[in-house]
């Protein structure tokens, strides 16, 4: 199980637990050799969860008028796109190995490292404001 700081903001949290519980179950059908179509399927609820955190995490950054906002909103259109990149490398080759090694390794490392930095300011930022006006 990946290990990341909890944020100042809860649905952050909320999020991040739940991307976390995504990714394992991924990686527990692939070990066990899910059928494509429910790898599909969960791919599928990934991606979409990752749109939206990033859609609210973007509209609370631009409310809170985050100036690293750019860099931030940056990462998060990098991620989208390599993550559709990947499931679309999935959906032609449906190499099991390949698509563990990308959710195991870069996903699980940008993860972690994402919460451990952009993430942590972001919420720490946003929530400062939100209590000071």
């Amino acid at each position: 199980m990946l290990e990341y700081p909890q944020v100042a903001l809860d649905f952050m949290n909320r999020d991040h637990a739940e991307f976390v519980v995504l990714r394992e179950k991924l990686l527990d059908r692939l070990a066990h050799h899910a059928a494509d179509d429910e790898v599909d399927a969960l791919l599928g609820e990934l991606l979409e969860h990752t749109r939206r955190h990033f859609a609210e995490e973007e509209r609370q950054m631009q409310e809170a008028r985050f100036p690293p906002y750019p860099m931030h909103k940056g990462e998060h259109d990098s991620v989208l796109s390599g993550m559709t990149g990947q499931i679309e490398r999935w959906q032609r080759e449906r190499d099991a190995a390949a698509l563990r090694d990308w959710l195991d390794c870069a996903v699980g490392d940008w993860f972690v490292q994402h919460v451990r930095t952009m993430d942590f300011v972001t919420a720490g930022f946003i929530e400062m404001k939100r209590k000071t006006g």
